[in-house]
């Protein structure tokens, strides 16, 4: 397997949470946010209740995700005449329930945007004898904890070589076994080369297919491999290189000038068109060498996003064109330079989680510590949005890396989103675009 740099569900428990109306129901402020009751008298007397959610963790509405909180109340008798309704406390919003199971059994959704992250109390607010009194609230009643977002991406790279099936389905069995997209980056290089045979590519190419129709994203990875360059119609260069190899896997995207980093985009995704592959939005240069030109063409033919960015540093024998910091965040870059913020249409990810490649259970342990340390802790409240992107190679995922991989998103099981314990979420690059959308 070649090599172009060095390693660096969704199912809800229903928790219930049972609540005993306080033995003085406390009034309801007037200055609520939502319907302070009626003219009528509404209930004789409190109606006790037992409150439960579907989940506890919400996230800061975004272009990606927006999901009310739903409580479920079950009453101990009709409660229709006191208007019930259920209230986040301190801000006082307010959202009615409704029957939603009999007379007795009732819901409500409260719409969370424009909320600050934060832990909100629930409480079931009824009219009762003229006034509004909160039966369940404060340390009684539900809870709501609303954090930033945050996102994981799994980038996997197709390197223009030759995958095993082994290899392939060692990625695969982490991605099903724990719920985790991926991303994966398809290299045409492999239908311009007689050295991936056939029936290897076509093996691979129906593995990517089939991972798409799992829902997996399709993305594009390509590096300057001399055979692919020259089946594109350009004359390939054998330098700068990060390796000194003489093939051009290890020529950066950036050694050729703008129209011919279009014409090698272009061409790649010719390919990948006549094989029925859809159009991919999402892109990583080889070797992470990406520019301002690298941006531009790739804005223009419509991508969404790119992960090419990597913290500042070198590879091999080459500086990287990034000037990040470790903990670089998505952005939208500048026209004139890859590395500032700006109006180009297309969002940038840095890949700043770490690659597994040739990590086992021992020395994957550093960049599970790093990648904790970007995210809020273990039941804590994210105040700031944030994002990790992974790289991995199909190619190259050994039982021993496999091992270190399943053992790096383990380590996030007690921040996951889908697992109700925290804000994490794991999303494809072209998912994380679009929650980072204008």
């Amino acid at each position: 397997m070649n090599l172009k740099y060095l390693a660096r569900v969704f199912t809800f428990g229903l928790v219930m949470a049972s609540c005993t109306p306080s033995a003085t129901p406390s009034p309801a402020p007037a200055a609520s946010a939502g319907p302070t009751g009626t003219s009528d008298s509404g209930l004789a007397a409190v109606i006790s209740v037992r409150m439960s959610q579907v989940r506890h963790w919400f996230t800061v509405p975004d272009p990606l995700m927006h999901e009310p909180a739903l409580i479920n109340v079950e009453f101990a008798s009709d409660p229709s005449s006191g208007r019930p309704r259920v209230r986040l406390d301190p801000v006082g919003r307010e959202a009615p329930l409704v029957p939603s199971g009999g007379a007795t059994t009732w819901s409500a959704q409260i719409d969370l945007t424009g909320l600050a992250p934060g832990s909100y109390k629930v409480g079931v607010v009824e009219r009762v004898l003229g006034a509004d009194l909160v039966v369940n609230g404060n340390e009684a009643g539900g809870e709501v904890r609303l954090s930033a977002p945050e996102y994981v991406v799994w980038t996997l790279d197709f390197e223009g070589d030759a995958s095993s099936d082994d290899a392939m389905a060692n990625t695969a069995a982490i991605a099903d076994e724990l719920t985790i997209p991926m991303t994966i980056m398809w290299n045409p290089r492999v239908w311009t080369t007689t050295q991936v045979p056939s029936a290897r590519a076509a093996a691979m190419l129906e593995w990517t297919k089939a991972r798409v129709t799992k829902g997996d994203e399709l993305s594009l990875h390509i590096h300057m491999w001399t055979d692919f360059v020259r089946s594109a119609g350009l004359v390939p260069r054998t330098t700068p290189s990060w390796a000194g190899r003489g093939d051009g896997y290890d020529v950066p995207l950036t050694a050729y000038i703008e129209s011919e980093q279009r014409a090698l985009i272009e061409y790649a995704l010719r390919l990948m068109a006549e094989r029925e592959l859809a159009r991919p939005t999402t892109f990583r240069a080889g070797g992470q060498f990406a520019n301002e030109a690298t941006l531009r063409t790739l804005a223009t033919l419509g991508f969404v996003g790119d992960a090419s960015a990597v913290p500042a540093g070198a590879f091999g024998r080459l500086p990287y064109p990034w000037t990040l910091a470790p903990d670089a965040q998505p952005y939208r870059p500048s026209p004139s330079d890859a590395n500032k913020a700006g109006d180009l249409p297309l969002l940038e990810a840095p890949t700043i989680g770490g690659n597994t490649f040739g990590y086992d259970l021992r020395t994957i342990e550093p960049i599970i510590r790093a990648d904790l340390s970007l995210l809020a802790p273990p039941r804590v409240v994210a105040t700031e949005r944030r994002a990790i992107t992974i790289v991995s190679h199909p190619g190259t995922i050994t039982t021993t890396e496999r091992a270190a991989i399943e053992a790096l998103f383990r380590a996030f099981d007690p921040l996951r989103y889908d697992r109700d314990m925290g804000p994490v979420r794991f999303v494809t690059l072209a998912q994380l675009a679009r929650a980072y959308g204008r």
